[in-house]
């Protein structure tokens, strides 16, 4: 492959083209080592991190992902005699069928249970592109197409509710407690992403005696203990109680979960249940769930071992599951996916299974939360308003400890590149990413036109990171001399050059001691670089699953020597 034109070391636009509208593809993505692709086809139509993006494009941000090949969905499967399925809606590239109506078939259950977990920081979708399902706003409209149904509803989350460490992860944390309460959760398992906090933050939010205990999602782990205490900032279990259903429900951390967290200890599970089942059942529950921050395989391991539960909702699935159930004896194991694009129903149908076929207690199915069927809730878009207010008070893009960039240089802003690289520079100005920080405040053309309230993002680091420059777009990480905010960095404002060639000063430096060649050398980035790694910083799978390099980078390419 050429090399990009030489004299255009410092303009943004050379590759990122993170705003830019492009036509559909399945250009393969780079994997890193942390996260590889799921082993089943996934929908293009990912559920996105909390951010807003360009009025034109789309464009990454917030809780990244790492990249993966885009793949296709398959279309759902039956579950045989087992009265399972998947209420996916088809790609939206089909456009031709309406999405499947919701619970199709289904008679009125004694109770109809919601199952979610591994949500891993997807509050709600970023708005980088189009067709993003997912979120807690759509979530909350499902409970309350149940609730229309006048079926009784209770819901209970595996887990697995952040992704990082921080002080942004701890606010999205107690936002998304806040929504599941307004949901009426029962119970939450703690994850490995929880525990990574460790015994203060449990503390803080932990309500060991809540006025309303069967709509409040108590922390739930059998075998954790916190500071060395049973029942100290958790439960081992908890009975609910919904329409005359009673439900005793427990969680347990699996052995390829455990880690190294401060203050918290791990116990064999399998040591530790029987006594807790035990427990359980003195309380003559009608139902039995496990919530199993496990793999599959030590999920099964556990129903075999204790055929007690009923239903055990298992870690370790696809991102996109079909949504048939696994039966290991009269125990019902399913999952429900990752990144809050889903929920998991099952609706309870006791007369059935007194029939003499315990299968037939149950139904289950995966929903897809997409935006043909459910509708944005307001209460939940308070809660992102909230979310978006702390991040502003604490002003996290400034506190959170910024790193040094590899190269030692800092800065500059696409202005001081203009100066040498007019064309360039005149190029970039045309492009959206010039205006990529505009867009978190007035998100994309077809959210205005539809009237859709937007919620600012210019102080969410998780947005940040790929609509400004001097910032490290995967981990979400500012640089030393990156952008801070409007009024301390105005220079840094949009997708500019230096994200692409890297930052400047050094490349000025040698240019005025007259080093041409190496200074050439230090911001080149040829066009197979960009096209293997670069763009895909931020047009990764989750935030632009369509795009395609070829394509993007017509509408953004600069052949000027100036």
């Amino acid at each position: 492959m050429p090399y990009l034109p030489k004299s255009c070391s410092l303009c943004l636009s050379a590759l990122m083209l993170a705003l830019l509208v492009g036509c559909e593809s399945n250009t393969p993505q780079p994997v890193t080592k942390e996260h590889a692709p799921e082993p089943v086809p996934q929908s293009q139509a990912e559920s996105q991190p909390d951010q807003v993006s360009d009025t034109t494009a789309e464009t990454p941000t917030s809780d990244k992902q790492t990249t993966a090949p885009p793949q296709q969905k398959m279309t759902p499967v039956a579950a045989g005699q087992t009265p399972a399925k998947s209420e996916n809606a088809p790609p939206k590239s089909a456009g031709t069928h309406p999405p499947k109506p919701l619970f199709e078939g289904w008679p009125a259950p004694k109770l109809a249970i919601v199952l979610t977990g591994e949500r891993h920081g997807y509050l709600e979708p970023c708005g980088c592109t189009q067709n993003q399902t997912g979120g807690v706003s759509l979530l909350a409209n499902l409970f309350k197409q149940i609730e229309d149904r006048k079926w009784p509803v209770t819901a209970f989350d595996l887990g697995g509710l952040v992704k990082r460490n921080r002080r942004q992860s701890q606010i999205k944390y107690e936002t998304i407690l806040a929504a599941m309460k307004d949901m009426k959760y029962g119970g939450l398992a703690l994850g490995p992403e929880e525990l990574r906090f460790g015994a203060d933050i449990f503390l803080q939010l932990h309500n060991p005696e809540p006025p309303e205990p069967n709509t409040t999602p108590t922390f739930l782990a059998a075998n954790i203990l916190i500071l060395e205490t049973p029942e100290l900032g958790k439960k081992k279990f908890k009975i609910v109680e919904v329409a005359g259903v009673k439900i005793a429900v427990t969680s347990i951390l699996g052995k390829t979960r455990k880690g190294q967290f401060p203050d918290i200890t791990w116990q064999e599970p399998a040591k530790v249940l029987p006594e807790v089942i035990k427990e359980m059942q003195a309380a003559k529950p009608d139902l039995m769930l496990l919530l199993s921050q496990s793999s599959k395989d030590e999920s099964k391991t556990l129903a075999r071992q204790f055929p007690q539960f009923d239903i055990l909702l298992t870690a370790g699935g696809v991102e996109d599951p079909l949504g048939e159930p696994e039966f290991i004896g009269k125990t019902m194991m399913v999952d429900v996916g990752h990144k809050g694009k889903s929920a998991g129903v099952v609706g309870y149908y006791p007369e059935e299974g007194a029939k003499g076929d315990p299968k037939k207690r149950f139904r289950f199915t995966v929903i897809e939360l997409d935006k043909e069927r459910f509708k944005d809730t307001p209460k939940m878009a308070e809660h992102m308003q909230f979310y978006q207010d702390r991040l502003k008070q604490e002003d996290l893009a400034a506190k959170e400890l910024p790193i040094d960039h590899p190269r030692g240089a800092t800065f500059v802003g696409a202005e001081k590149c203009g100066e040498c690289h007019t064309k360039a520079y005149e190029k970039w100005l045309t492009t959206a990413h010039a205006h990529a920080y505009e867009s978190l405040i007035n998100g994309r053309k077809d959210q205005i036109e539809r009237g859709e309230k937007i919620v600012s993002r210019i102080y969410d680091p998780e947005c940040l990171s790929c609509h400004v420059t001097g910032w490290h777009p995967q981990e979400v990480i500012r640089y030393k001399s990156g952008f801070v905010n409007k009024q301390q960095s105005p220079h840094l404002l949009g997708q500019q050059c230096e994200n692409c060639h890297g930052p400047g000063s050094g490349h000025i430096e040698l240019v005025d001691m007259d080093k041409i060649e190496e200074a050439k050398k230090v911001m080149r980035v040829t066009l197979a670089e960009a096209k293997k790694t670069t763009c895909y910083k931020c047009h990764d799978l989750d935030n632009s699953p369509n795009f395609n390099f070829d394509t993007y980078w017509e509408k953004i390419k600069h052949p000027w020597r100036d």
